[in-house]
């Protein structure tokens, strides 16, 4: 079974209650300015042994109305022996929100390529209580270190199975930053496990 095929199987199924899949053709090497409130990786490919990566991280707050926030990961290659590697990671936190509606999406479209690679990595956390929170400084340094080595990947270049492993270790560091430090921004010695008011708990690929 060839890289590509093994990556569009993934992709394919990877969906949860809060994740819309599009499946619609990308316009090579186009990319939009996205919103406020969208984060989103897009790689495209159509030059043989070529490589395209794109990275995308957000760290977004909000306080009342609707969270509706867009995460995306599009990666599209048509080409021969060519690499598209998008990887999206967003984080909202927000308190008193009227409604919560969060789209974490991926989109891996191998277009008639041969021994291709397209790997789309998107991964969402929203947590949403009842009274305002805010990252502790130790918390905001590990976002940081998260975000540098998932930057790394573009120059590692790892093969596929290698590359999804690095993203998972990086989730499951982001899901235990936000469980240890999240505090009451009213009572900053709180441990984060007295906010039990969450509406979503997270949204994200497997």
């Amino acid at each position: 079974m060839s890289r590509a095929t093994r990556s569009s199987r993934a992709a394919a199924r990877r969906i949860t209650p809060l994740l819309v899949l599009l499946a619609c053709a990308l316009p090579a090497g186009s990319a939009q300015a996205a919103a406020p409130t969208e984060n989103v990786a897009t790689a495209t490919i159509e030059q043989d042994a070529g490589r395209a990566f794109d990275f995308a991280w957000d760290v977004a707050k909000q306080r009342g109305g609707v969270v509706d926030h867009l995460n995306a990961a599009n990666a599209a290659a048509r080409c021969t022996r060519c690499e598209a590697t998008a990887i999206a990671f967003q984080i909202v936190i927000a308190s008193d929100a009227e409604k919560v509606a969060p789209i974490n999406q991926a989109v891996a479209l191998n277009q008639a390529c041969t021994e291709c690679a397209v790997v789309a990595e998107a991964r969402q956390f929203v947590r949403v209580v009842d009274v305002p929170v805010k990252l502790t400084s130790r918390g905001r340094a590990e976002l940081a270190d998260v975000r540098h080595d998932l930057a790394d990947l573009e120059a590692l270049d790892p093969p596929l199975d290698q590359l999804h492993q690095a993203v998972e270790t990086q989730e499951a560091r982001v899901r235990d930053i936000l469980g240890r430090e999240l505090v009451m921004k009213a009572d900053p010695e709180s441990e984060a496990d007295v906010l039990d008011g969450w509406v979503a708990q997270d949204a994200e690929l497997d």
